[in-house]
């Protein structure tokens, strides 16, 4: 497609069509620099409904039992491709998935710049500082992050 751009000198790996198959390609990147012992980290953005295909099993269970050094970014705005949150998943968002992967969780108030870019910093620390894979859940429009 036209618009997947990627760059190998950047390490900019291009976008997908398909939902889903940029979280396992992320886990297994981050899983990588961890054997290199590069001091890197991963960084995947995907949506809430991205979160309920089968791909995103697979990478969060992979990267949080290898202690992979990688973020992944939900851009949770309640409507999956125009399909209500309530059609997507029961419970309480993304973040609260982490916990039973064994990852650490940051859900934020995604219209806010300056939270998007402490809670990515955060979790860059730790995912450099202790080789552990972190889920961020960037609450944005419609939603309201209290409530």
């Amino acid at each position: 497609m036209p618009v997947h751009y990627g760059s190998k000198e950047l390490n900019f790996v291009t976008i997908s069509t398909p939902l889903g198959t940029q979280l396992p390609q992320a886990a297994k990147s981050a899983y990588a620099y961890k054997l290199a012992n590069k001091d890197n980290c991963v960084i995947c953005y995907f949506g809430e409904g991205t979160a309920s295909e089968g791909d995103a099993h697979p990478a969060f269970n992979f990267a949080a039992v290898l202690n992979c050094p990688v973020i992944f970014f939900c851009r949770n705005n309640g409507y999956a491709f125009s399909t209500s949150l309530r059609e997507q998943y029961s419970g309480d968002g993304i973040a609260s998935r982490g916990a039973g992967y064994g990852m650490i969780s940051i859900r934020i108030d995604g219209n806010d710049v300056l939270a998007v870019y402490n809670a990515v910093k955060a979790a860059h620390e730790i995912c450099l500082s202790q080789n552990r894979p972190v889920l961020i859940e960037a609450m944005t429009y419609p939603h309201n992050v209290s409530g």
